[in-house]
């Protein structure tokens, strides 16, 4: 059976990812981070695009008449990585998003001969980058595409020894200043929880010890910080291992998060229009958040909504509600979302004395 258009278009993305990483991880001169940042542009173009096609939205421009816009061979023009991403994201405070568009307005100001002082002062947002795009794709297309098998840990020296790190603070004060401008601008346009979210900026700790033999092959344990005691916690740092310590933050629900039945008359509160349940179920589809059949949809980020396993129930937070009820103000957005023609809800009135 042939593939069909996006799934090739995700191999794309995928190829392109471990282009981008190859180009990173290059010894000495051979890296290129400006390729690194131009692959990586393309990765993610790819994979939204894909995802874009598999759920039948048309991804070309149009002009105001309808009419496709044309380049000068007459080709159509299909939305650059800027337009798929506020569309994916349209929260302009998303760490996805945010990293990303840091990437992109960062490609044209890379200068080859500072490279180096390029990579370290922006690894944990090269890595974040990477991290999020594997996430994503196998949000999107299931684990089966995971480059978990194409992608390894590099082997490297320059933060772990004292001469290491003294060289690269040295590398950091070469960075142009245009450059350092421009991370420091654009990093002021969000809010501070945004700025310390590890989808946005993802720094590692690395502890060097001696493993037992009996250990695995790895060369790294990955252990989940906020499921140790602090007495844990403690005998980690006192080991004579090797670990990469990683803290994930987690959404806490049941604080103003609801079900999906006042979910609805919540939107229906802020629309002109009745709402029910099974119209927001509608949306939920469209949007491709919360659960179905047994599943969890692509679109089911902790800030639109949480799994509750002890219940075994969807929850949808003020912040997912609101979208809804954005995309639903007008009777004409409202027959394009759930297509057909609302009713508007019924005028309360006050009787006087």
């Amino acid at each position: 059976m042939a593939h069909t258009r996006c799934w090739h278009t995700m191999q794309e993305a995928r190829r392109q990812a471990c282009v981008a990483v190859e180009f990173y991880n290059r010894s000495g001169e051979k890296a290129s981070f400006y390729d690194f940042v131009l692959h990586m542009h393309l990765a993610w173009q790819n994979l939204l695009h894909a995802d874009l096609d598999r759920r039948g939205v048309n991804t070309y421009f149009r002009k105001p008449n309808g009419w496709y816009v044309r380049d000068k061979n007459g080709e159509k023009q299909s939305w650059d990585l800027g337009t798929c991403l506020k569309k994916e994201f349209p929260d302009d405070q998303d760490p996805v998003r945010a990293n990303v568009e840091l990437f992109i307005g960062l490609r044209n100001k890379i200068e080859h001969r500072f490279q180096e002082a390029f990579i370290m002062e922006t690894s944990a947002y090269a890595h974040a980058l990477v991290l999020n795009f594997e996430a994503e794709l196998v949000k999107r297309f299931s684990a089966e595409f995971s480059l978990g098998k194409q992608l390894r840990f590099p082997i490297f020296v320059q933060s772990l020894t004292p001469e290491g790190i003294k060289e690269q603070k040295a590398l950091r004060r070469q960075l142009p200043l245009s450059a350092r401008n421009y991370i420091t601008k654009f990093e002021a346009k969000f809010d501070p929880s945004i700025l310390e979210d590890e989808r946005f900026i993802y720094r590692v700790m690395l502890t060097p010890v001696k493993g037992p033999k009996t250990d695995a092959d790895t060369a790294f344990t990955f252990v989940r910080m906020d499921e140790l005691t602090a007495e844990d916690q403690r005998d980690l740092m006192n080991k004579k291992g090797t670990a990469v310590v990683i803290e994930k933050l987690r959404s806490v629900a049941l604080k103003d998060e609801v079900l999906p039945k006042p979910a609805a008359k919540a939107v229906e509160a802020l629309i002109p229009f009745r709402f029910n349940v099974h119209d927001f179920t509608k949306m939920r589809y469209r949007h491709e958040v919360g659960g179905r059949n047994g599943k969890r949809m692509a679109h089911s980020r902790d800030d639109y909504c949480v799994w509750i396993a002890s219940t075994r129930n969807w929850v949808y937070t003020p912040k997912y509600i609101k979208k809804c009820a954005d995309e639903l103000q007008t009777a004409d957005a409202y027959i394009a979302a759930l297509g057909k023609v609302p009713r508007l809800k019924k005028a309360t009135t006050t009787k006087v004395a």
